[in-house]
């Protein structure tokens, strides 16, 4: 079990930090715009997303291609296309319900609860990152297991 948190950590932890970086930046210029906490809950989720699965798609698509070299194989459209379906199945369920309900109702109520935008973002983040990695890392898993 240890090394799966290893593994799960070396996996995600890159791509939350850029996430964290984004969601605050992103939030923080909407809410000074606006002052509104539901547009700035919404800002932090989407720029969250943009951060996060960012980096995960670059990082998919340059390691599908170091792969494909040591295999002595051309990466084409059907190749991107594989790494593509395999992020979606990795974390299709769990994003639909964290980027539409968890994540902007966290961010919300955290923002709320502490009255300071970075940090409400952030509790929110990490408040949400508890239930969104459970589903994920099933998938995740279950992707090793059956999908290449």
């Amino acid at each position: 079990m240890n090394s799966k948190i290893k593994e799960w950590i070396k996996r995600y932890l890159p791509a939350e930090i850029v996430a964290t970086f984004t969601a605050i930046l992103i939030s923080t210029i909407v809410y000074l715009l606006t002052k509104n906490p539901i547009i700035t809950a919404l800002a932090g989720t989407w720029g969250e997303n943009l951060g996060y699965y960012g980096f995960l798609s670059i990082r998919e698509v340059v390691q599908s291609k170091k792969q494909h070299k040591l295999d002595n194989k051309r990466y084409g459209v059907l190749s991107f296309f594989k790494n593509i379906r395999n992020l979606v199945l990795e974390f299709g369920f769990s994003e639909i319900l964290d980027s539409f309900l968890i994540r902007p109702f966290a961010m919300y109520t955290f923002l709320l609860l502490v009255g300071n935008p970075q940090l409400g973002i952030f509790l929110g983040k990490i408040s949400a990152d508890i239930i969104f990695y459970i589903p994920t890392i099933i998938a995740y898993e279950l992707r090793k297991k059956h999908l290449k």
